[in-house]
């Protein structure tokens, strides 16, 4: 059986494909790649050593953007032992100084989530910020406006972005001078037509480098009408078997009154229940997994249904991580 053992563990530096000698930075936990080229693929092996007296099982791993993780050693690390995690990292959209962060989920109740860092200087022509552009959570009918910075990347260096395309015709790019330092900046607006839901848009800047002559920068964000669900999403992390609870509140942002006419959720996975916080205007779900769930992994969905003319199903995305309750230790 495995039990939380204190997984004292220590990052060994190993690397290849950085262009100066890896060298720790700060903390065993973060590894510093020195500079490399936009492009150049860095890759990185963790090893997490196993000291104390009972096995560890590292249950998952997740990445950050623009990165590819991979065990490559038993899930299972004995005492004495050593769990290997290969992190491999894509630079193609990064510039300037940069730090990503894989986290390594383990059965140690002391540290159960392990964060691994790369970092080091991404070296370009152009350095395009933000990349990607989040533009959040926008009411419907509102405009949003927001712009994409583009600066020299080397010193002395004249390169510059020419045109600026894209294909969503509810997004508009213009190309104009920064106002207030040298290079240029990409201003960004939503039409206020865009429809509800999430969207994901890709700017290509045609440049006049001759190593990038098109970078491509993704828009991503969503609109939002009159209902907002917060959280996004239900999370209840690490469960040991016991029944875990979350809340989601939905709210209407909207003059018209609105009611809740039927919540679905994974029938074996969870129940949920429903209370008029404010009839027409707020409700509180209840989601509660069952107490008899397999340890795993819980992906699923919590569909909202309400009888809004344009909003009348809502879907928020629902996980969790079942391990067995006799494993607490």
């Amino acid at each position: 059986m495995l039990v939380g053992a204190g997984l004292a563990a220590r990052l060994l530096v190993s690397a290849t494909g950085a262009a100066e000698t890896p060298r720790p930075a700060g903390e065993d936990y973060v590894f510093d790649f020195g500079t490399v080229e936009r492009g150049t693929p860095v890759e990185h092996v963790f090893h997490l050593l196993n000291r104390g007296s009972a096995p560890v099982r590292v249950d998952h791993v997740k990445s950050s953007c623009g990165c590819t993780v991979a065990v490559v050693s038993e899930r299972d690390i004995l005492p004495g032992g050593e769990g290997r995690i290969a992190v491999t990292l894509d630079t193609t959209r990064l510039a300037g100084r940069t730090t990503k962060t894989v986290s390594v989920y383990t059965s140690d109740p002391d540290v159960p989530v392990r964060p691994l860092s790369l970092t080091g200087q991404v070296t370009a022509d152009l350095i395009v910020a933000p990349s990607p552009l989040y533009l959040g959570h926008v009411r419907r009918g509102d405009s949003a406006s927001h712009e994409v910075t583009i600066t020299p990347g080397r010193q002395g260096a004249t390169y510059a972005v020419e045109r600026v395309e894209h294909t969503n015709s509810a997004i508009h790019a213009r190309l104009e001078p920064r106002p207030d330092g040298p290079g240029q900046r990409v201003v960004v607006e939503l039409d206020p037509a865009m429809p509800l839901g999430r969207f994901s848009e890709t700017l290509t800047l045609h440049t006049t480098s001759p190593r990038e002559p098109t970078i491509a920068v993704a828009v991503l964000g969503s609109v939002e009408g009159d209902l907002v669900v917060l959280p996004p999403q239900v999370t209840f992390g690490v469960t040991h078997g016991g029944a875990a609870e979350r809340d989601l509140f939905l709210r209407n942002r909207g003059a018209r009154p609105v009611a809740v006419t039927r919540v679905v959720v994974p029938d074996d996975v969870a129940t949920c229940t429903v209370h008029a916080l404010q009839e027409g205007l707020e409700y509180r779900l209840t989601v509660r997994l069952r107490d008899d769930l397999r340890p795993g992994r819980v992906e699923g969905a919590v569909e909202i249904y309400t009888d809004h003319p344009d909003e009348g199903h809502l879907v928020v995305p629902l996980y969790a991580i079942v391990r067995d309750g006799r494993r607490r230790g």
